[in-house]
């Protein structure tokens, strides 16, 4: 549900829910729509990422509007009107809340009023909307003055006008969030975008969404909308203890976690296998163009070393025995070879930690690693110290 369900430029009007109003067992919304007199708006959920209609709204001939529904967790709305302009309500039981917008003036003209929290919504619908006027501003300039002076220092500039407006964008959402990180307004705040690019980075400002995660879902255990949320924040969690432990367990000096897997023969191969020599314990794939460039200066290591204790284990992230072979005889790999032909859900990449490859760790005779990612001249220059 965190991102936004239309393109940047069509400013979507929000409104909340309040928790004192209105009766206990439902939620109503009473609409005045200047200009769509005797019109029709259609009411739709979300659910699944994906809009479903759920009723059709008729104004009277003065615009007016009235519907009552139950939501006894918040429940994400949008009212569709027949020319396209949406408005988004995040509903609870116990709520009234009263809309008025002007066809002609849509953007400026959409009030709320019943809740405190449909506020907040305002706030952050409001602050997207000026940064897109501002972006647009800027992007008129730097357009006519392409005209006469294009070229890299424009450009420069106009990047580093955007990189402003979006530190600008994130200062504030950061601080709503630590203001109003109990309120449900603040799942909106996490797909707060610029540009159609979402502000907040789920990996590096997860702690924000840790913070919204841990109070919404003490307060709405069984919310939908909350949820989503719980689950992406825990499987985040998940892949972040894994991701810990890979960079604990390949740590310099750590012992090489087992690998076993299966050859271009159908035989099973360990890494243990090889100790007693200075192994290469190597990711790559077929499919990746660093890796398969890296291949030469492998072939040219493991001529010079290989009769001196020395060997390559490579791990291939491929997804089928015929690319993986193919590369293999291609490129004269002349040395160990494994896979699970699991692409990026290879068990050993994951051991590892590697997320991204090429990526190499170079083991000792005992097992232990003791370089990695030595690429070009690094390697032969780390065997030569190591054999001669």
């Amino acid at each position: 549900m965190f991102n936004r369900i239309k393109h940047f430029s069509i400013i979507i009007s929000l409104s909340a829910f309040m928790i004192s109003c209105g009766g206990s067992g439902s939620f109503t919304v009473t609409g005045n729509m200047d200009g769509w007199a005797n019109d029709s708006i259609v009411v739709q959920e979300l659910l699944n990422n994906s809009l479903h209609p759920i009723k059709t709204l008729n104004l009277d001939k003065k615009g007016h509007f009235e519907f009552s529904d139950t939501a006894s967790n918040p429940r994400f709305l949008f009212l569709q009107t027949s020319d396209n302009k949406y408005i988004s309500l995040l509903t609870i039981n116990g709520q009234n809340i009263t809309i008025s917008a002007n066809k002609d003036n849509f953007e400026d003209s959409y009030k709320v009023s019943g809740s405190e929290e449909s506020q907040l919504v305002w706030e952050l619908n409001s602050e997207m909307r000026k940064a897109s006027l501002e972006l647009d501003s800027l992007s008129k300039i730097y357009n006519a003055r392409r005209e006469s002076e294009a070229g890299p220092q424009l450009d420069s500039w106009i990047q580093e006008k955007y990189q402003e407006l979006k530190a600008n964008q994130r200062t504030f959402i950061t601080q709503f969030i630590d203001e109003h990180y109990e309120s449900p307004a603040s799942l909106l705040a996490l797909s707060h975008q610029l540009a159609n690019e979402t502000i907040l980075n789920p990996q590096l400002d997860f702690e924000y969404f840790l913070k919204i995660d841990e109070a919404l879902v003490q307060k709405y255990p069984e919310s939908s909308l909350v949820s989503t949320l719980h689950v992406y924040v825990e499987g985040v969690k998940y892949q972040q203890n894994i991701a810990a432990n890979a960079t604990q367990s390949t740590a310099i000096g750590a012992a090489a976690p087992e690998i076993e897997q299966i050859s271009p023969e159908g035989k099973k191969i360990k890494l243990s296998d090889y100790r007693g020599k200075y192994v290469l314990l190597d990711f790559w794939a077929a499919w990746c163009g660093p890796c398969r460039r890296e291949n030469p200066n492998l072939v040219k290591a493991y001529t010079n070393y290989k009769n001196k204790g020395f060997e390559i284990f490579q791990v291939s992230l491929d997804k089928t025995h015929d690319a993986w072979t193919g590369a293999i005889k291609a490129d004269k790999l002349d040395w160990v070879h494994v896979s699970d032909l699991k692409y990026w859900d290879s068990e050993a990449a994951k051991l590892y930690g590697v997320k991204s490859i090429p990526a190499s760790f170079l083991l000792d005779p005992d097992g232990n690693i003791i370089a990695k990612n030595l690429r070009g001249p690094a390697l032969e220059e780390k065997l030569n110290e190591l054999l001669n």
